[in-house]
């Protein structure tokens, strides 16, 4: 049943819809209506427009663009690994950490819209990270490790720290056997935890749970944290510029990121910190944060405004299809690339390498990343229950 109740405030009238539960007619929600659609308003529903972005699905073309950043900042980890050891006397230096902060950004609004979702519940959370991340992580350990076992090395302590992924918590810097990517999986992992803990938690554990998994992660990892809450933040709050503005932003962010790049800016700050703060050198992944924060707020800034042109992107879907594909391959891009650099050998050339390199990364894809929901199905498969009779 549904009565509209006129309301009279500041001289309009406003309506009201009131809607009575069927099996409870105590429960009454109160909802306004939507604006017209010609409002700027009305691109997000009323009953949408909560405070925590609750329910709120992210626009199909913004989805599209970030997919392809996500899998374009892979490459870009590769080519700063690789790029190198073809091309000594290139100067361009690819950003491979500057793409680590895109990652982050990313992520955190990734995972902020996964937990808006009515009824997601702690246990559903875990089980697709888990799907998601442990298949791929692990196989790229046990590679690792079965290469440095052919050179006659063991490195046992460190692949089991970086198998439940501490080798960065704490003051450690526990690298995983031929693998110098995996350091960004650690951080990220326990940004998992620290904010499952605080948005599933019961309200009066949450102070500690939380806690708890903030000193397992350390402070390296905390340096970099606000980073992946801009995503989180962003996601929560994706302001909705004109489209003059959010053009101007879209091109700002990409010539301040550029220009503090290109002028070395991170260099600079992190010779300031180490001469303020000598004992910084420790953070080691995390020396340059405040250089990486100030990348993280121009990277928020730019997909701010890539989602108010969202409606003037629409040549993206299109390609559609092998954006989504690609970036399917992501995490075993980032994950695989750097045990598989065994495959560079004396006299082998640059389009060899990285012709082998994707080969053996999509075949091991196959095997991870591309069965995520099979990996969900099998955690989702419930123990029979055995009843033994008296």
């Amino acid at each position: 049943m549904r009565l509209f109740m006129p309301h009279r405030k500041a001289g309009r009238n406003l309506q009201c819809q009131v809607h009575i539960a069927y099996k409870s007619i105590k429960k009454i929600t109160i909802i306004p209506f939507a604006p017209p659609k010609s409002s700027p308003r009305a691109v997000i529903p009323a009953r949408l427009r909560h405070p925590s972005g609750a329910g709120r699905s992210i626009a199909p073309l913004l989805s599209i663009y970030l997919d392809l950043v996500r899998f374009l900042a892979a490459i870009v980890v590769v080519l700063f690994h690789t790029w190198q050891e073809f091309y000594p006397a290139s100067r361009i230096r690819w950003p491979g950490h500057e793409a680590v902060v895109v990652f982050f950004v990313l992520s955190g609004y990734v995972i902020a819209h996964s937990t808006s979702r009515p009824g997601v519940k702690f246990a559903d959370y875990l089980k697709h990270r888990i799907a998601r991340i442990v298949p791929v992580a692990w196989v790229a350990l046990f590679l690792g490790l079965s290469i440095s076992v052919a050179k006659g090395e063991f490195p046992i302590t460190p692949t089991l720290v970086n198998l439940f992924f501490l080798g960065q918590s704490g003051m450690w810097a526990v690298e995983a056997p031929n693998n110098p990517a995996f350091w960004s999986l650690n951080y990220e992992v326990w940004y998992y935890l620290i904010f499952a803990a605080w948005v599933f938690s019961p309200h009066k554990h949450r102070i500690v749970f939380t806690a708890i998994a903030t000193l397992i992660a350390g402070p390296k990892a905390l340096l970099l944290f606000p980073i992946w809450l801009m995503g989180v933040w962003l996601y929560n709050n994706t302001p909705r510029f004109s489209q003059s503005t959010a053009l101007m932003l879209l091109l700002w962010s990409l010539a301040a990121a550029g220009a503090l790049y290109w002028f070395n800016i991170s260099d600079f700050l992190r010779d300031r910190l180490y001469q303020a703060f000598p004992p910084a050198w420790r953070f080691h992944y995390s020396s340059q944060f405040i250089y990486d924060f100030l990348l993280g707020i121009i990277v928020s800034i730019h997909f701010a405004a890539v989602a108010s042109l969202d409606q003037k992107t629409g040549h993206l879907a299109r390609i559609e299809k092998p954006i989504r594909y690609l970036a399917g391959f992501t995490l075993s891009i980032y994950l695989f690339h750097s045990p598989l650099n065994v495959l560079n050998r004396p006299g082998i050339s640059a389009l060899q390498f990285y012709t082998e390199l994707a080969v053996c990364i999509f075949l091991l894809a196959q095997l991870t990343e591309r069965r995520i929901k099979f990996f969900r199905k099998l955690l989702d498969r419930k123990r029979p229950v055995h009843v033994t009779s008296a």
